[in-house]
């Protein structure tokens, strides 16, 4: 299990997390995750590399039935978990409407 993986099971209990594919390329982390709710389903794929001093690059790209958010950034672990959280709950209330 990878780390996003275990956010999405610890931020959002109620989601069904399947993971399709996860991998460790040099030090950048792959995971590939489809989440079933009760009114549909996103795929994500999230990738993560620790650079120097904590700081990690990232990228995460979330698609549903109605939409797709790529977003990426250099953070801190906080930080980018913030990020992804307010991000996998604009797609989640945008397949519940």
């Amino acid at each position: 299990m990878g780390y996003f993986l275990n956010m999405l099971k610890e931020e959002f209990g109620n989601l069904k997390v399947n993971e399709i594919y996860s991998t460790k390329l040099g030090g950048r982390s792959v995971e590939i995750l489809e989440v079933l709710m009760d009114k549909g389903r996103f795929l994500a794929m999230f990738q993560s590399e620790e650079k120097k001093g904590g700081v990690y690059l990232w990228s995460l790209i979330i698609t549903s039935a109605k939409n797709t958010r790529t977003i990426r950034g250099m953070d801190r672990m906080d930080s980018m978990k913030m990020r992804i959280k307010d991000n996998i709950k604009s797609i989640i209330e945008g397949i519940e409407e």
